[in-house]
C-alpha cells in the first residue's frame, strides 16, 4: 500500500478556509438578488449567468474527485488515449452550439424532458425524466460520494462512510438552498482551485520525470492516441465515435450539464459559455493524463494503477501544499454534487410534481419542491453510497458503465427530433425500449459469444453498433407510422437560420467578440493537436 499523506496544520487551514470560502459564496449569491424566491430564479439562475461562469460549471460538473484517482491511474496504464475523452469535445460541443442550444435558449426551456414531450409525447418525458433522476441519485451522486469518501480514506486516512458525510452536507447546504446560481457560482470558484492544484502536481511530476519530449522517446505506447481496432479498452474506432452516443447524449440532452447553458443571459452568452468550456478542456488532461505518464516513469512496478497519484502526492508535493491538493479533490467533488444535484431537483420538481400532481403549483411552491426534493435525493444518495461501500465486489465501476449502456437510444431520438421533421413519437418509443433490449443482447450474448466479434468487445464498440440499431429503428418506424402534424414541429427542426444569433445580438456582439472567431480557433488548436498525434503514430506504427 502507498500510505496515507501526512498533512501539517497549514494543509488543514488552507483546506478549511477554501471550504468555509465556498459555502458563503454559495450563500451569498442565493442571497444576493434573492433569486432563489422563484422557480426562475431557483432553477435557472433568473438567467443571469454570464459567459464565463456558464463555461467553468460545465467543466466543473464533468469533473469529480474519482478523476484524480481512476483517470490518473488509466493513463499510467493505457497512456495519452485517455485525453480524447476531453479532447473529442470539440465535436460534441460544436453540434450543441449550432444545433441544439439555438432552440435550448429561444424556447425558454426548463428541462430536456420537456423537449420531448413537445416534440414527441407526453410518454417520452415521463421515461426520461425517471430514468435521468434514478442514474443521477445512483450512478452520479452516489457514485461521486463513495468515490471521495474513498479517495479520503485513501488519501488521508478518514473513514469512508465520514466523507460521505461530510461531502454531502458540505455541498448539499448551499446547492439545496441557492439553486443552480448557488452550484454555478460555487463551481468557478471551484475551478479555479482546480487550476492551481490540477496544474501542481504535473508540474512537479514532470521536474523529476524529464520532459514530455524525453518520455516520448523513451515510452512511445504511452502517446499513442490511435490503437487498434481490437486493442481494448480504447481502440481508435470506439473512441472517435463516442460522440455519437455517449457524447450527444451527455453534453447535448443531459439536464446537468444544459441546465448551465439555460441560465445565461443570453444565446450569446450562452454560445460563448460552451466555447470557453471547450478551452478549458484543452488543458483538462494536464491534471490526470501527464501525471499518469510521469508516474510510469518515476515508479513503473506499482501494484496498483489506482495507486498512482496517491503516490506522486505523497512523495513531490512538500508540506504545507497537500493541502491545496485536498482543496482540489473536494472542490472537484462538490462540484459534480451541487450540479446533478440542482438538476435532479429540478426534473423533479418540473417534470413530475409540477407536471403530475400539482398543475397549479405556485413559484413559492415550486422552490420548496425543489428543496425538499433535493434534500431526500441528497438522502437516497447517502444512503446507496453507503451500500457501496459495504460491497464488496466492484459496484461503482458497473454502475459508471450505466451510461455507456443506455445513451443511444436518448441521443438518436434527441437527434432526429431536431433534424428531421418525419421522426415520430411512436417511433421515439420504440426506438427506447429496443434499444435497451439490444444493447443487452450485445453486452450478453452477441459480443461474448460470436467469435467475429469478441475481439471487438469494448463498451465503446457496443454503444456504436447500439447507435446503428437505433437509428434504423427510429427511421424504419417513423416512416412506417404516421408523420406528426405540422404544429407538432413547427419551430423545433433546425434551420440554417439557427446556425446565426438574433440580429439584436447580432449587432451587439461583433468584431473580437463574434463567437464564431472563439468557436474556430478552439476547433483549429484540438485539430493540431490531432494533427501531431497522427505524425507521431506514423513515426512510432503499431507493434
Amino acid at each position: 500500500m502507498a500510505g496515507h499523506v501526512s498533512l501539517n496544520g497549514w494543509d488543514l487551514a488552507i483546506f478549511f478556509a477554501y471550504l468555509l470560502g465556498t459555502i458563503s459564496l454559495g450563500f451569498w449569491v442565493s442571497r444576493r438578488g434573492r433569486r432563489s424566491n422563484t422557480s426562475r430564479g431557483y432553477f435557472l439562475g433568473d438567467r443571469k449567468i454570464p459567459w464565463y461562469v456558464v463555461g467553468a460549471s460545465m467543466v466543473a460538473a464533468d469533473i469529480s474527485s474519482e478523476h484524480f484517482i481512476a483517470n490518473v491511474g488509466g493513463a499510467y496504464q493505457h497512456g495519452i488515449v485517455l485525453a480524447a475523452g476531453s479532447w473529442n469535445t470539440w465535436i460534441i460541443y460544436s453540434l450543441l452550439i449550432w444545433v441544439f442550444l439555438p432552440y435550448y435558449v429561444r424556447t425558454g426551456l426548463y428541462t430536456m424532458p420537456e423537449f420531448l414531450e413537445r416534440r414527441y409525447n407526453t410518454a417520452c418525458r415521463y421515461i426520461f425524466a425517471v430514468f435521468l433522476v434514478i442514474g443521477y441519485v445512483a450512478a452520479i451522486l452516489a457514485g461521486s460520494l463513495y468515490a471521495g469518501g474513498v479517495a479520503l480514506e485513501s488519501i488521508f486516512g478518514l473513514q469512508v462512510e465520514y466523507g460521505i458525510v461530510f461531502f454531502a452536507v458540505a455541498a448539499g447546504l448551499y446547492t439545496i438552498y441557492g439553486g443552480l446560481a448557488a452550484a454555478a457560482w460555487t463551481d468557478l470558484l471551484q475551478m479555479v482551485v482546480l487550476m492551481g492544484a490540477g496544474l501542481l502536481v504535473p508540474v512537479l511530476a514532470l521536474s523529476h520525470a524529464g520532459s514530455l519530449v524525453s518520455m516520448a522517446h523513451e515510452f512511445p505506447e504511452k502517446f499513442q492516441m490511435f490503437h487498434p481496432p481490437t486493442s481494448k479498452p480504447f481502440p481508435f474506432t470506439g473512441v472517435f465515435t463516442g460522440f455519437l452516443t455517449v457524447g450527444i447524449w451527455y453534453s447535448c440532452t443531459s439536464q446537468h450539464i444544459v441546465q448551465r447553458v439555460l441560465g445565461a443571459k443570453n444565446e450569446w452568452h450562452a454560445r460563448m459559455g460552451v466555447i470557453s468550456a471547450g478551452f478549458l478542456h484543452i488543458i483538462t488532461p494536464c491534471f490526470f493524463v501527464l501525471p499518469g505518464i510521469a508516474a510510469y516513469k518515476l515508479f513503473p512496478h506499482l501494484e496498483r494503477p489506482d495507486q498512482a497519484y496517491l503516490v506522486l502526492v505523497k512523495t513531490l508535493v512538500p508540506a504545507g501544499l497537500k493541502g491545496i491538493i485536498l482543496a482540489a479533490l473536494s472542490g472537484a467533488l462538490m462540484s459534480m454534487l451541487s450540479t446533478v444535484l440542482n438538476s435532479a431537483a429540478t426534473l423533479v420538481t418540473m417534470d413530475l410534481y409540477k407536471r403530475v400532481l400539482n398543475p397549479n403549483v405556485s413559484e413559492a411552491g415550486q422552490v420548496r419542491c425543489g428543496r425538499w426534493s433535493g434534500a431526500v435525493l441528497l438522502l437516497a444518495s447517502i444512503g446507496i453510497a453507503f451500500g457501496y461501500a459495504a460491497s464488496n465486489t466492484p459496484l461503482f465501476v458497473k454502475v459508471q458503465n450505466v451510461f455507456f449502456y443506455i445513451a443511444p437510444p436518448f441521443a438518436v431520438i434527441f437527434t432526429l427530433g431536431i433534424l428531421w421533421r418525419r421522426a415520430t413519437g411512436a417511433a421515439a418509443l420504440a426506438t427506447i425500449i429496443s434499444g435497451f433490449c439490444f444493447t443487452w443482447l450485445l453486452d450478453f450474448w452477441l459480443f461474448p459469444h460470436i467469435s467475429f466479434l469478441s475481439p471487438y468487445n469494448t463498451y465503446l464498440h457496443r454503444a456504436l453498433l447500439a447507435w446503428v440499431f437505433c437509428m434504423l429503428t427510429m427511421v424504419s418506424v417513423s416512416w412506417l407510422t404516421p408523420a406528426p402534424p405540422p404544429e407538432k414541429t413547427e419551430g423545433i427542426i433546425w434551420t440554417p437560420k439557427y446556425a446565426s444569433l438574433p440580429p439584436e445580438e447580432q449587432r451587439r456582439y461583433r468584431g473580437l467578440k463574434d463567437f464564431r472567431i472563439w468557436w474556430l480557433l478552439f476547433v483549429s488548436i484540438i485539430l493540431a493537436i490531432y494533427g501531431f498525434f497522427i505524425w507521431f503514430r506514423f513515426q512510432h506504427p503499431w507493434s
